[in-house]
């Protein structure tokens, strides 16, 4: 984004709904239908990053419980090629480090699937990581189908499944996810209100094949369709990636007449710099939540209501008590959806101020905020609002 940013939410902001309603708890209700299950196989590259602790985990899926044993906890991430997904596992590692110290696990593993989010090697990788039999398996899954067989797989040998970031295809799973829908509202309404209601613009898209971006392009589209003139000159796929858009839109720029914004899931930084490095005037664009671009929005003291706006990386901490407590028998909601994060200018310095360049802005989540939020949805009650992070925390 450039000092040309044009788009205004607090003008948009009447259309759109309140942080309050958005950060709103909802659980979802989505009934499946059952898939084959799939045959095990042992070969697969484990790219890992695992607890140091010197406690074995249970001999099979669920013996922590029986047992004593402090559990062994487990992520399979579909998906490792952008900021957020590395901010997400960070997030992870950091928390359940300190829960290994605390006594609270014996330890983790951590497996990524190699690839552009291949639900074929994800599903390889989860069934190598059965066999080391943890008691709870976290998953942010590349499809929202492909994963059914073998997520029943892990019900069936014992193993608490909890799904994050996604939506996915099982009974037998618990799924913690945020709202796409308000996600790709926020993203594109205001944009789309500052050039006008009118004129040319690029669609981004996130990580094609998920259910996340399955959501969001839907939305998009049905808020472009509340545009007529707006004309949607070229689509790329932008894996929410401020380098991978700005690769997929400079490639795109020499074929596409004037464009007045560009669309995307939080990948505004890079955006910008296509348009830069093309010798093209920057468009409206909405900035991602990494430190990188909010301090560019900081610095070109960009004060026109712009916000940044993603899911929440976060997610996988919240993932991780929710596991624990599932194990301790505690009941939990099968489907939740928490807030995503929106920074909005009066908050924005004190998130540049505590992320890295290429970490991502994410909710803190302490077990005793995680059990509040979930009182929040079982009672319908208002959600937590969970605190920008300190420079201390």
């Amino acid at each position: 984004m450039s000092d040309e940013f044009t788009a205004s939410t607090r003008t948009a902001s009447a259309d759109l709904p309140s942080l309050e309603t958005m950060m709103r708890i909802r659980p979802t209700s989505r009934h499946w239908r059952a898939a084959s299950a799939a045959s095990l196989t042992a070969l697969a590259v484990l790219a890992a990053g695992c607890g140091s602790g010197d406690s074995a985990a249970g001999t099979s899926g669920g013996a922590a419980e029986t047992s004593g044993e402090k559990p062994f906890i487990a992520l399979s991430n579909g998906f490792i090629g952008n900021g957020w997904r590395q901010t997400m596992i960070a997030k992870f590692e950091a928390a359940a480090g300190q829960a290994q110290a605390d006594g609270l696990i014996s330890k983790y593993k951590v497996v990524n699937a190699p690839g552009e989010n291949s639900a074929t090697e994800q599903v390889a990788q989860i069934k190598s990581l059965l066999l080391q039999k943890p008691d709870a398996l976290l998953i942010d899954p590349a499809s929202p189908t492909a994963l059914k067989p073998v997520i029943q797989q892990a019900c069936s040998a014992g193993v608490t499944v909890v799904v994050f970031d996604s939506a996915i295809e099982s009974e037998c799973a618990y799924v913690l996810q945020n709202s796409f829908v308000d996600w790709a509202t926020y993203a594109a309404k205001p944009l789309l209100e500052g050039i006008g209601g009118k004129g040319n613009v690029i669609v981004s898209r996130g990580v094609v094949g998920s259910q996340p971006e399955a959501e969001m392009l839907e939305t998009t589209k049905k808020i472009l369709g509340e545009y007529p003139g707006v004309k949607t000159v070229a689509t790329v796929n932008g894996m929410c990636d401020g380098a991978t858009a700005q690769k997929a839109v400079l490639g795109v720029l020499s074929s596409v007449p004037k464009v007045d914004g560009v669309v995307g899931c939080g990948d505004g930084y890079g955006v910008a710099q296509a348009f830069a490095t093309a010798g093209k005037p920057v468009p409206a664009v909405t900035f991602e939540t990494n430190g990188r671009a909010l301090s560019y929005w900081k610095d070109n003291k960009i004060d026109n209501g712009s916000v940044a706006v993603m899911s929440d990386p976060g997610q996988s901490v919240a993932a991780l008590w929710q596991a624990l407590d599932l194990l301790e028998k505690r009941d939990i909601p099968k489907h939740m959806t928490f807030p995503i994060v929106l920074v909005e200018q009066k908050d924005r310095d004190a998130w540049a101020s505590v992320l890295k360049p290429d970490e991502y802005a994410a909710w803190p989540w302490t077990r005793e905020l995680f059990r509040e939020q979930v009182k929040a949805v079982q009672t319908g009650g208002a959600p937590v609002q969970p605190p920008i992070p300190t420079a201390a925390g």
